[in-house]
């Protein structure tokens, strides 16, 4: 039967009505499976959690966390920056007899502190660097017993000259848990020489908004 049907086809070659019957004769003999639907099984849409902080609160000034994510438009620019006192660098103390001893105390870093969106904040990713305050802590201590004595205030033109000069007076109220507003450059690599990839502070002014809680208690 097979032999009779390929010599139908060769004959069919000389028409073309013959070409269809052979061409469907073939069709008849392919069996196509068909294969079962196919149906996708993808995870459901991720529900993303809010940022933990605003980028920029009422004020306009910057949390850490805002500072940070908008650090291309940030960075190498004079900002505000409203958050809590993490931690403030004390430097260690030299021993009185260290010279008897012949004992050379390493130059301690430059005074600085370092913020926080939360108060208590303990994560070191989550703190920002804030320093060009004071050449060093002596002279903050000096700053400090200075304000605790009474002064007059000064007049209109003595408060014009020490402005104009543009010295700013050094900070005698930096103590962790205080809520501060600073003023400041933000860059990777502060006047005072500290560097960080994800920035640092360089001070330029300041404004308290709440003490730190054995401030506020002494009062």
């Amino acid at each position: 039967m097979n032999r009779l049907l390929r010599t139908v086809c060769v004959i069919a070659l000389l028409g073309s009505g013959a070409v269809q019957g052979c061409d469907k004769t073939a069709e008849a003999k392919v069996h196509v499976e068909k294969l079962p639907a196919v149906t996708p099984s993808l995870p459901g849409v991720p529900t993303l959690p809010p940022p933990p902080y605003p980028t920029q609160l009422a004020d306009q000034s910057y949390t850490v966390y805002g500072l940070r994510k908008q650090l291309r438009k940030t960075i190498e620019t004079d900002v505000s920056v409203t958050g809590y006192i993490a931690k403030v660098f004390i430097p260690p103390e030299c021993p009185p007899d260290a010279e008897k001893l012949k004992i050379k105390c390493p130059t301690p870093a430059a005074p600085h502190m370092y913020l926080s969106d939360a108060q208590g904040e303990t994560d070191e990713s989550k703190l920002l660097l804030v320093a060009g305050y004071a050449d060093n802590q002596a002279l903050i201590d000096e700053a400090i017993e200075a304000a605790k004595k009474p002064k007059k205030p000064l007049t209109a033109e003595e408060q014009k000259e020490l402005d104009d000069t543009g010295i700013l007076p050094i900070p005698t109220d930096f103590f962790a848990g205080a809520k501060v507003k600073v003023l400041g450059r933000f860059a990777y690599i502060s006047g005072s020489g500290f560097q960080s990839s994800e920035g640092v502070l360089g001070y330029a002014g300041h404004t308290t908004l709440e003490p730190a809680p054995e401030q506020a208690a002494a009062k």
